[in-house]
């Protein structure tokens, strides 16, 4: 059954308003009616079957909640901010992927404009609903590489596309990590490459010997993370 992001608290017996967005997916493109049920999912964890209540799709009633699934761990990518298509690109991979969270990172090659919210969450919505997901990635206000590495409090792990001699998988004794990093399109500048190589809370790892697309990038990182964890 079709997946839909409903973004109100969800309890049994709720009758809750549609967004005019998804009123128009409902009605022209899914051609629902009345009597109709979908699931819906506020973004928290919290998922349910919804009922269509009104011929245009205004309201609709939770009838009965879902299970909850298993919670995501602790999965947050730092990226170097990329071009506009690569951008949003990375924001679809990285949800399908698990991220919890998402920091774009402003550095000396990242593509630094005005970061449109409202449509980084409409692209971060649609894949929650493809991917089946419960919660939405958290996306953080744009940083700089420097505030990022000194937030950081565990270990977190490097896609180094020039990595000379890659490192052994981690310890099991060592601490887990709970993000990872990846360049912006053109890679870290030579002193933030010196600056991450001195962070001891970072480890490099390559990705292979090509050079990746950033979103094909954000996949094979956050798939490196996972196995890490």
């Amino acid at each position: 059954m079709k997946l839909f992001h409903l973004p109100h608290p969800l309890a049994p017996g709720a009758t809750l308003p549609v967004p005019e967005s998804l009123q128009h997916r409902l009605r022209h493109v899914m051609r629902m009616g009345p009597g109709d049920v979908f699931h819906v999912f506020d973004g928290t964890g919290l998922a349910g079957i919804a009922e269509i209540a009104d011929s245009k799709c205004r309201t609709v009633t939770i009838t009965a909640m879902l299970p909850e699934k298993p919670a995501l761990p602790t999965r947050i990518l730092a990226i170097g901010v990329p071009k506009r298509e690569a951008w949003e690109s990375t924001l679809r991979q990285a949800t399908e992927m698990g991220a919890t969270s998402i920091i774009p990172l402003k550095t000396r090659f990242s593509q630094v404009g005005k970061l449109n919210t409202e449509r980084a969450h409409l692209h971060l919505t649609e894949a929650a609903e493809q991917s089946e997901r419960y919660t939405l990635p958290k996306l953080l206000p744009l940083m700089d590489l420097d505030e990022f590495l000194t937030s950081l409090t565990s270990p977190c792990m490097w896609a180094f596309e020039r990595l000379l001699h890659p490192q052994e998988g981690i310890s099991p004794a060592a601490a887990k990590p709970t993000a990872t990093l990846v360049g912006p399109e053109g890679g870290f500048a030579p002193e933030e490459i010196a600056q991450l190589t001195d962070h001891a809370l970072i480890r490099p790892f390559t990705l292979g010997p090509t050079i990746l697309r950033t979103d094909t990038a954000v996949v094979a990182a956050l798939t490196h993370l996972a196995f890490n964890q």
